[in-house]
């Protein structure tokens, strides 16, 4: 069983290159370190490798915003698991549009979420991902990633969807 009150980023941090050489590889290593097997829980070295010192995740419902770091997020994993016995998160990319001027990017992307990987597997939710970076001339950095998932009274626009899930 998951310790989910031990430091959820005790490890050093080990930054993949590949990782953060662009926007669609951060992106798609967000995606990997938040999806986990097992039990594990995201893979918190990882997703602190991918933000910059001072980022912020924030989940918005429709009451309020949850406002986290990178160490509370993955805490906040770790705890959802041990009470709900969640083994199995994959997080995956549906869409995506994506702005950059001047080393700064904001990338929407539509997201699902499901028990495991397969198409048989259950969906949890759908969402958007609003993703804030920044290029430094090495890397690009997330600076803050602020999402909501879909809800009967407000669901995904079209416009965020693959053309063939509209």
């Amino acid at each position: 069983m998951l310790d989910a009150s031990a430091d959820p980023i005790a490890t050093p941090i080990a930054v993949r290159p590949e990782d953060v050489a662009s926007i669609d590889a951060i992106v798609r290593a967000v995606y990997e370190a938040v999806s986990f097997t097992e039990g594990a829980g995201p893979d918190g070295p990882r997703l602190c490798g991918l933000c910059g010192p001072h980022a912020r995740l924030s989940k918005v419902h429709a009451d309020g915003i949850e406002d986290m770091s990178v160490a509370e997020f993955v805490a906040r994993v770790r705890r959802r698991i041990a009470e709900t016995d969640l083994r199995s998160f994959v997080e995956r990319e549906l869409f995506r549009r994506t702005e950059v001027f001047s080393g700064i990017a904001h990338v929407f992307t539509t997201y699902e979420s499901r028990t495991g990987a397969g198409d048989a597997s259950e969906l949890l939710y759908r969402g958007i991902n609003s993703i804030q970076l920044r290029h430094d001339g090495r890397r690009w950095w997330i600076l803050t990633i602020l999402w909501t998932d879909e809800r009967e009274d407000s669901p995904i626009p079209a416009a965020y969807l693959p053309r063939n899930s509209a």
